[in-house]
């Protein structure tokens, strides 16, 4: 008898790895745990309270090596990034071939998903249950954990059609793109333990305008979800999302508690070779650059090139070719999320309001009403969010098209064909998950 090991969850060798270095840290400075050798470190070590900091950290760690792996594949697969190397899986995803589960940069990308999913879930677990036992020193530590497994979610939801939620050796069946939806509610509901305790623990505002504003982005990448599911039937009439579930009010909040021009990032530095790390693939091997699109992007109101992308364009080519910095969600974006639900609600005063206080961070002329309103939010949602993970949502609910893309010859769907497709589930996942290609099948 065979026995599967699903890539949908680290090995506990992997699992270690991610945080055997933090731990080890711990265990040189108070000896909390009984090991040999700092570099072999027992799971059962991590039901000691005193390494809840590090299992916290262990759950960064695993996200940002997840938002590595996962933005390059998401990001040529628009117009974001141009392929311009010589390994031609990129190139059917250059071309809108997302939906081929062999191709081997989903795949290479796709356990480190599974890692950062099964990770932070289980540092909530942990976490959780030292908190219930009244032994974790620092609560904020259980808040963090929340926020991650958040982000970890909400980009599983954002990029993938399907995900099956296995644990260690035991694989479990696919839920289907029609509840993929379930897991920006899962994030939501993450992200609300998170903000009680912060409130409790009178956690400072950069944490709290990390939860609510990142709540918010959950809530109306939802919505944008909604408008393009099922695939193949994306609502461009009505691609506009409304205020729902206190989008709106935690928008507003967040704004209140950051800055002008706040971000809520995520520092990645780990190892340029770790998966598909985006620093290296193209600040290094350049096997692909800033697409052409971005490079050339003019502001349709200035008719010059788009200072707020190009100063993001500066920034990523700064960070050089092995670590950079993830933005998840910022002020900029909030307002844009107020802006399209007034413009929802046909408020165009407070649409123009919202969408010219994001304009004047970058020094650009205001809009006073050409272009139409709905061609405005598309575009400065474009300009000002590249490589933050929306862009392909956004091209189809806005009816935009790479002029790349093509309808794939190789028997796969593809995003100019198909309108709303998003991710499989790749071949490293069915190899060793016998649930995904038999949903029915026995322990399934």
């Amino acid at each position: 008898m065979t026995t599967h090991i699903s890539s949908a969850y680290p090995s506990l060798r992997r699992l270690r790895a991610l945080i055997v270095a933090p731990l080890a840290a711990v265990v040189a400075c108070s000896s909390i745990l009984d090991v040999d050798n700092p570099n072999n470190v027992s799971e059962s070590a991590l039901d000691n309270p005193a390494a809840a900091a590090n299992i916290a950290n262990g759950a960064a760690a695993a996200t940002a090596r997840m938002l590595s792996g996962t933005t390059t594949p998401y990001s040529v697969a628009t117009d974001e990034l141009d392929w311009i190397g010589s390994r031609d899986a990129w190139n059917d995803l250059e071309t809108g071939g997302i939906a081929n589960y062999l191709n081997e940069f989903t795949d290479g990308a796709f356990p480190y998903v599974g890692e950062a999913r099964y990770t932070t879930d289980d540092a909530i677990k942990r976490l959780a249950k030292f908190d219930t036992a009244g032994t974790l020193s620092n609560r904020l530590n259980l808040a963090r954990a929340y926020v991650y497994a958040a982000v970890v979610y909400a980009s599983i939801a954002d990029m993938f059609d399907d995900y099956a939620f296995s644990t260690k050796t035991i694989a479990k069946a696919p839920i289907g793109r029609p509840a993929m939806g379930t897991l920006y509610d899962k994030a939501v509901s993450y992200l609300d333990a998170a903000e009680a305790i912060a409130t409790a623990e009178s956690a400072d505002d950069t944490l709290m305008y990390q939860i609510v504003g990142y709540r918010a982005r959950v809530k109306h990448a939802q919505g944008v979800w909604q408008k393009i599911t099922p695939k193949g039937s994306v609502n461009t009439a009505n691609p506009l999302v409304a205020d729902a579930n206190g989008m709106v009010a935690d928008a507003t909040l967040a704004i209140s508690l950051g800055g002008a021009d706040e971000k809520f990032t995520m520092f990645d530095n780990q190892d340029a070779r770790a998966g598909i790390n985006i620093w290296f693939e193209v600040n290094g091997r350049n096997e692909h650059r800033v697409g052409t699109v971005y490079s050339t992007l003019v502001d349709p109101v200035t008719g010059t090139l788009d200072p707020a992308t190009q100063a993001l364009l500066a920034e990523f080519k700064g960070f050089g070719p092995t670590e950079g910095t993830f933005t998840l969600t910022s002020t900029r974006e909030l307002r844009l999320i107020l802006a399209e639900a007034a413009l929802a609600a046909s408020n165009i005063p407070e649409f123009t309001s919202q969408l010219n206080q994001v304009r004047a961070l970058d020094g650009k002329t205001g809009w006073t009403g050409t272009p139409a309103a709905q061609t405005m939010l598309a575009y400065e949602r474009q300009a000002q969010l590249w490589l933050m993970r929306r862009r392909l949502s956004d091209m189809y609910r806005f009816a935009e098209e790479d002029v790349l893309w093509k309808d794939n010859s190789a028997g796969f769907e593809s995003a100019k064909s198909v309108k709303g497709l998003l991710f499989p589930i790749p071949n490293v996942e069915r190899l060793a998950n016998p649930c995904i290609d038999n949903p029915a099948g026995p322990d399934c």
